[in-house]
Protein backbone atom coordinates (compact mmCIF):
# COMPACT_ATOMS: atom_id res chain seq x y z
CA UNK A 1 0.00 0.00 0.00
CA UNK A 2 1.26 3.45 -1.13
CA UNK A 3 1.06 6.20 1.31
CA UNK A 4 -0.39 8.54 -1.07
CA UNK A 5 -4.02 5.94 -1.15
CA UNK A 6 -6.93 7.34 0.87
CA UNK A 7 -7.74 5.63 3.89
CA UNK A 8 -10.10 5.87 6.87
CA UNK A 9 -8.44 7.86 9.62
CA UNK A 10 -5.73 9.84 7.27
CA UNK A 11 -5.65 13.37 6.59
CA UNK A 12 -6.84 14.21 3.23
CA UNK A 13 -4.72 15.64 0.29
CA UNK A 14 -1.51 14.68 -1.30
CA UNK A 15 1.23 14.36 1.47
CA UNK A 16 4.30 16.93 0.75
CA UNK A 17 7.58 15.19 0.70
CA UNK A 18 9.10 12.89 4.11
CA UNK A 19 12.52 14.82 3.94
CA UNK A 20 13.49 13.34 7.61
CA UNK A 21 14.18 9.56 8.50
CA UNK A 22 11.54 9.78 11.16
CA UNK A 23 8.61 10.88 8.74
CA UNK A 24 9.76 8.05 6.53
CA UNK A 25 9.63 5.49 9.04
CA UNK A 26 6.61 6.48 10.75
CA UNK A 27 5.06 6.57 7.52
CA UNK A 28 5.93 3.08 6.85
CA UNK A 29 5.00 1.71 10.32
CA UNK A 30 1.35 3.01 9.16
CA UNK A 31 1.22 1.99 6.10
CA UNK A 32 2.54 -1.44 6.93
CA UNK A 33 0.58 -1.74 10.45
CA UNK A 34 -2.66 0.24 9.78
CA UNK A 35 -3.09 -0.11 6.62
CA UNK A 36 -2.65 3.77 6.42
CA UNK A 37 -5.32 4.24 9.11
CA UNK A 38 -4.02 6.92 11.64
CA UNK A 39 -6.72 6.67 14.14
CA UNK A 40 -5.77 3.11 14.30
CA UNK A 41 -2.06 4.00 14.79
CA UNK A 42 -3.14 6.44 17.42
CA UNK A 43 -5.22 4.42 19.53
CA UNK A 44 -2.51 1.09 19.11
CA UNK A 45 0.07 3.11 20.40
CA UNK A 46 -1.80 5.31 23.15
CA UNK A 47 -0.53 9.14 21.58
CA UNK A 48 -2.62 11.52 20.65
CA UNK A 49 -4.06 11.39 17.27
CA UNK A 50 -2.73 15.08 16.70
CA UNK A 51 1.08 13.88 17.81
CA UNK A 52 0.90 10.93 15.35
CA UNK A 53 -0.92 12.87 12.75
CA UNK A 54 1.84 15.54 12.61
CA UNK A 55 4.34 12.92 13.06
CA UNK A 56 3.28 11.20 9.64
CA UNK A 57 2.70 14.23 8.18
CA UNK A 58 6.23 15.88 8.98
CA UNK A 59 4.93 18.58 10.64
CA UNK A 60 7.10 17.35 13.40
CA UNK A 61 10.30 15.50 12.75
CA UNK A 62 12.03 16.10 16.59
CA UNK A 63 9.35 14.88 19.11
CA UNK A 64 10.16 14.40 22.53
CA UNK A 65 11.73 11.10 24.16
CA UNK A 66 8.64 10.35 25.66
CA UNK A 67 6.64 10.70 22.43
CA UNK A 68 9.56 8.61 20.81
CA UNK A 69 9.91 5.78 24.05
CA UNK A 70 5.75 5.29 23.49
CA UNK A 71 5.96 5.00 19.97
CA UNK A 72 8.43 2.78 20.17
CA UNK A 73 7.08 0.33 22.46
CA UNK A 74 4.42 -0.30 20.65
CA UNK A 75 6.60 -1.47 18.07
CA UNK A 76 8.86 -3.52 20.10
CA UNK A 77 11.57 -1.29 18.78
CA UNK A 78 14.40 1.11 20.70
CA UNK A 79 13.92 4.95 20.09
CA UNK A 80 16.80 5.07 18.28
CA UNK A 81 15.30 3.34 15.05
CA UNK A 82 13.70 5.97 14.14
CA UNK A 83 16.86 7.87 13.92
CA UNK A 84 19.17 5.21 12.78
CA UNK A 85 19.37 4.86 8.99
CA UNK A 86 21.73 1.53 10.09
CA UNK A 87 19.63 -0.03 12.51
CA UNK A 88 18.15 -3.33 11.66
CA UNK A 89 15.66 -3.56 13.92
CA UNK A 90 12.32 -4.90 12.42
CA UNK A 91 9.14 -3.66 13.92
CA UNK A 92 6.68 -5.85 15.50
CA UNK A 93 3.52 -5.57 13.08
CA UNK A 94 1.43 -8.48 15.19
CA UNK A 95 0.55 -10.01 18.15
CA UNK A 96 2.27 -13.24 18.62
CA UNK A 97 0.61 -16.69 20.73
CA UNK A 98 0.29 -19.97 20.35
CA UNK A 99 -3.08 -22.45 19.60
CA UNK A 100 -3.34 -25.21 21.71
CA UNK A 101 -2.18 -28.85 20.32
CA UNK A 102 -4.25 -30.38 17.42
CA UNK A 103 -3.95 -33.50 16.00
CA UNK A 104 -1.96 -32.96 13.06
CA UNK A 105 0.94 -30.59 15.36
CA UNK A 106 2.12 -30.66 18.84
CA UNK A 107 5.00 -29.76 20.40
CA UNK A 108 4.41 -31.34 24.46
CA UNK A 109 1.64 -29.00 25.39
CA UNK A 110 2.05 -26.55 22.83
CA UNK A 111 0.45 -25.91 19.47
CA UNK A 112 1.02 -23.88 16.39
CA UNK A 113 2.38 -20.19 16.95
CA UNK A 114 0.01 -17.67 15.41
CA UNK A 115 0.36 -14.23 15.11
CA UNK A 116 -2.57 -11.82 14.47
CA UNK A 117 -1.70 -8.52 12.37
CA UNK A 118 -2.08 -5.46 13.38
CA UNK A 119 -3.84 -4.58 10.16
CA UNK A 120 -6.82 -6.65 11.49
CA UNK A 121 -7.10 -3.84 14.00
CA UNK A 122 -11.08 -4.46 15.33
CA UNK A 123 -9.58 -7.71 16.83
CA UNK A 124 -5.93 -6.92 17.45
CA UNK A 125 -7.50 -4.06 19.86
CA UNK A 126 -10.05 -6.74 21.72
CA UNK A 127 -7.19 -8.87 22.44
CA UNK A 128 -4.87 -5.82 23.93
CA UNK A 129 -8.05 -4.45 25.61
CA UNK A 130 -9.03 -7.86 27.26
CA UNK A 131 -5.82 -8.61 28.42
CA UNK A 132 -4.99 -5.67 30.30
CA UNK A 133 -8.72 -5.46 31.96
CA UNK A 134 -9.62 -9.10 32.74
CA UNK A 135 -6.85 -9.88 34.86
CA UNK A 136 -7.54 -6.94 37.16
CA UNK A 137 -10.67 -8.91 38.19
CA UNK A 138 -11.12 -11.65 40.80
CA UNK A 139 -9.20 -14.46 39.82
CA UNK A 140 -12.15 -17.02 39.26
CA UNK A 141 -13.68 -19.81 37.70
CA UNK A 142 -16.54 -17.83 36.22
CA UNK A 143 -14.08 -14.38 35.28
CA UNK A 144 -15.15 -13.77 31.80
CA UNK A 145 -13.21 -15.64 28.68
CA UNK A 146 -10.30 -16.35 30.79
CA UNK A 147 -11.29 -17.86 34.00
CA UNK A 148 -8.89 -18.40 37.05
CA UNK A 149 -5.87 -18.21 34.99
CA UNK A 150 -2.64 -16.13 35.72
CA UNK A 151 -0.33 -16.67 33.19
CA UNK A 152 0.32 -13.80 30.60
CA UNK A 153 0.85 -16.16 27.69
CA UNK A 154 -1.93 -18.08 28.90
CA UNK A 155 -4.17 -15.52 28.95
CA UNK A 156 -3.23 -14.11 25.59
CA UNK A 157 -4.04 -17.93 24.24
CA UNK A 158 -6.91 -18.07 25.60
CA UNK A 159 -8.64 -15.08 24.19
CA UNK A 160 -7.30 -15.40 20.78
CA UNK A 161 -8.74 -19.42 20.84
CA UNK A 162 -12.23 -17.87 21.97
CA UNK A 163 -12.30 -14.37 19.43
CA UNK A 164 -11.14 -17.03 16.85
CA UNK A 165 -13.41 -19.86 17.21
CA UNK A 166 -16.09 -19.07 14.40
CA UNK A 167 -12.65 -19.34 12.08
CA UNK A 168 -10.81 -22.46 13.86
CA UNK A 169 -14.54 -24.32 14.23
CA UNK A 170 -14.92 -23.17 10.54
CA UNK A 171 -11.47 -25.08 9.07
CA UNK A 172 -12.12 -28.21 11.02
CA UNK A 173 -15.09 -28.76 8.42
CA UNK A 174 -13.32 -27.13 5.16
CA UNK A 175 -15.15 -23.63 5.12
CA UNK A 176 -12.50 -21.28 6.30
CA UNK A 177 -8.24 -21.20 5.98
CA UNK A 178 -6.70 -19.94 8.72
CA UNK A 179 -3.57 -18.12 7.93
CA UNK A 180 -0.44 -16.71 10.02
CA UNK A 181 0.38 -20.23 11.78
CA UNK A 182 3.85 -21.73 12.14
CA UNK A 183 3.83 -24.11 11.41
CA UNK A 184 1.10 -23.40 8.58
CA UNK A 185 -1.79 -25.39 8.49
CA UNK A 186 -2.29 -27.82 5.54
CA UNK A 187 -2.84 -25.67 2.32
CA UNK A 188 -2.20 -22.85 3.65
CA UNK A 189 2.20 -23.11 2.95
CA UNK A 190 2.58 -19.79 0.72
CA UNK A 191 -0.35 -17.69 0.87
CA UNK A 192 -0.07 -14.91 -1.81
CA UNK A 193 -0.49 -11.46 -1.16
CA UNK A 194 -4.29 -11.50 -2.10
CA UNK A 195 -5.10 -14.45 -0.06
CA UNK A 196 -3.06 -12.68 2.84
CA UNK A 197 -4.97 -9.51 1.93
CA UNK A 198 -8.24 -11.32 2.23
CA UNK A 199 -7.41 -12.90 5.50
CA UNK A 200 -6.98 -9.60 7.15
CA UNK A 201 -10.21 -8.41 5.97
CA UNK A 202 -11.54 -11.34 7.75
CA UNK A 203 -9.92 -10.78 10.83
CA UNK A 204 -11.11 -7.22 10.49
CA UNK A 205 -14.93 -8.24 10.33
CA UNK A 206 -14.92 -11.11 12.70
CA UNK A 207 -13.72 -8.02 15.23
CA UNK A 208 -16.22 -5.84 14.28
CA UNK A 209 -18.48 -8.70 15.32
CA UNK A 210 -16.99 -9.09 18.39
CA UNK A 211 -17.16 -5.21 19.42
CA UNK A 212 -20.90 -6.14 18.77
CA UNK A 213 -21.58 -8.87 20.55
CA UNK A 214 -19.16 -8.32 23.38
CA UNK A 215 -20.93 -4.48 23.54
CA UNK A 216 -20.96 -4.40 27.22
CA UNK A 217 -17.71 -5.94 28.35
CA UNK A 218 -15.72 -3.52 25.81
CA UNK A 219 -16.99 -0.66 27.65
CA UNK A 220 -16.57 -2.12 31.60
CA UNK A 221 -12.87 -2.43 29.97
CA UNK A 222 -12.46 0.53 28.25
CA UNK A 223 -14.40 2.65 31.53
CA UNK A 224 -11.58 0.98 33.10
CA UNK A 225 -8.40 2.54 31.41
Amino acid sequence: MTPNRPSPGRPKGRLPPARKLITRRVRALVAEAHLGNLSEAARHTGLPYGTVRDLYLGRTTRPGLDTLVILAAAYDLTPTWFSDQASTERPGMALETSLPPDPEYRRGSEGRRLDIPLAAWPLARLILLFEGYLPTLPAAPDRPLIGAMNDPGRIRQALVVFLLRPLLEGQQYGYTRVLGADPPFRGTERPDEAQGAAWVTTLRALGSFWERALSDLIAAAEAAQ
